[in-house]
């Protein structure tokens, strides 16, 4: 089980691509914060911009990831 520096946070385990993995990497880096530190960050961002425009509850919104292609990927 990881260590963690605050034993008032829970340990989370998520399965991502080696992609994401390297950008959390690389913007821990760049930042100067723990990855997880840098998680928060852009899942409290991502929330904030979802709740902007009201979309983040909607379940008729769908999210979808296109390729570079234009093509759509399941």
């Amino acid at each position: 089980m990881p260590k963690t520096k605050s034993a008032t946070k829970p340990v989370r385990s998520f399965r991502m691509s080696n992609e994401c993995a390297q950008q959390i990497e690389e913007m821990a880096a760049l930042m100067g914060r723990s990855e997880g530190n840098v998680v928060e960050i852009a899942v409290d961002r991502m929330y904030r911009e979802e709740m902007r425009f009201h979309s983040v509850l909607d379940p008729k919104a769908e999210y979808k990831v296109v390729n570079q292609e234009g093509k759509e990927n399941s």
